[in-house]
């Protein structure tokens, strides 16, 4: 599936969230679609905090709905929006 990563790739969270920013959602839109609190989420995009396996679970899906794969991860892939294909 093509939210598969390849073995040792790590998604870049902060990049996944900047993604869904600069789609048009703000922070409290992505906490209103994942039903993750925005503390929680500024503390994934500002202290590269790790997210729990459901919560990124959710962040992953809502990134999938709104851009184009593959997921951003920390080799600089590049990402566009669906509408932009």
């Amino acid at each position: 599936p093509m939210t598969e990563l390849a073995q040792g790739k790590r998604i870049d969270w902060w990049k996944l969230i900047e993604d869904l920013r600069r789609s048009g959602l703000s922070m409290e839109g992505i906490a209103a679609g994942t039903f993750i609190p925005k503390s929680t989420l500024l503390g994934y995009r500002n202290l590269d905090a790790e997210p729990k396996h459901a919560d990124g679970e959710q962040l992953k899906q809502l990134w999938l709905r709104r851009m184009v794969p593959p997921l951003p991860t920390q080799d600089g892939s590049v990402r566009i929006r669906r509408n932009e294909r």
